[in-house]
C-alpha cells in the first residue's frame, strides 16, 4: 500500500472525528450559554448567592423548630425560677 491509499483510507475517519468534536464543542457551548443565562437568578449582582426555593423553606422550618425550643426553656426557665421562689418563702 503506498501513502495515497493510506490518506483515502483515513480521510473520512479524520472528517468524522473532525464533525464530531466540532458538535461536542457546540452543544458545550449551548449548555454554558444556558448556565450563563441561569446565572443572574443564582448569583445577585454583588455576588451573594441567592435562596432555591427549597432551601429557603428548609431554613424556615429549621427557624421555627428552634423558636419552638426557645419558647420551651423559656417556660423552663420560668417555671424553675418561680419553684426556687416558693422553696425560698
Amino acid at each position: 500500500m503506498n501513502i495515497q491509499d493510506i490518506l483515502k483510507a483515513v480521510l473520512p475517519i479524520i472528517v468524522a472525528a473532525l464533525a464530531w468534536l466540532l458538535g461536542q464543542v457546540s452543544d458545550f457551548s449551548t449548555r454554558l450559554t444556558k448556565i450563563e443565562g441561569s446565572m443572574p437568578t443564582l448569583i445577585t449582582k454583588e455576588g451573594v448567592p441567592t435562596d432555591s426555593p427549597i432551601s429557603a423553606e428548609r431554613r424556615h422550618g429549621m427557624k421555627e423548630e428552634i423558636y419552638k425550643d426557645i419558647h420551651q426553656l423559656q417556660v423552663k426557665v420560668q417555671l424553675l425560677e418561680e419553684r426556687e421562689k416558693m422553696g425560698k418563702k
